[in-house]
């Protein structure tokens, strides 16, 4: 059997939500803010991807065949997306300015202002969603 320690650092985002450790589709463990574990990876799972996922959001996957015996491996959040993303919610009540009409500039360069923020929020909820977690071989 092949131990890895995983490590998940101090965040002050996602500080209360535990990240799920899946090999597979299997889940091997959690880990809490700041915490630490050491686990073994049966011979029969050694072939299957490891990742790291936090609600409908994770990490990309990593390869088992790249991380040797004794392995240390962070599990960390991405912090653009945790810290700086949910401050573009405040940029909604001014595209509803320009988009009603305040004369801030024109309705049409609004409405395409708008549709670009939806995108760019859909984007990041549904293609984006396996870079919120980052799991890095230390």
């Amino acid at each position: 059997m092949k131990k890895i320690t995983l490590h998940r650092p101090k965040e002050s985002f996602n500080k209360n939500c535990s990240y799920e450790i899946l090999l597979g589709k299997h889940t091997l463990t959690s880990l809490n803010n700041g915490e630490a574990k050491t686990i073994e990876i049966p011979e029969e799972w050694g072939n299957e991807p490891l990742k790291a996922k936090i609600q409908w959001c994770g990490s990309e996957k990593m390869d088992l065949k790249s991380i040797t015996e004794n392995s240390k491996i962070s599990v960390s959040g991405n912090k653009f997306l945790n810290r700086k993303m949910p401050l573009f919610g405040a940029i909604f009540p001014l595209i509803g300015l320009i988009t009603f009409n305040f004369h801030v500039v024109s309705k049409n360069v609004g409405i395409a202002i708008f549709l670009l923020f939806l995108f760019g929020i859909i984007a990041t909820i549904t293609i984006w969603r396996n870079k919120w977690l980052k799991l890095k071989i230390r």
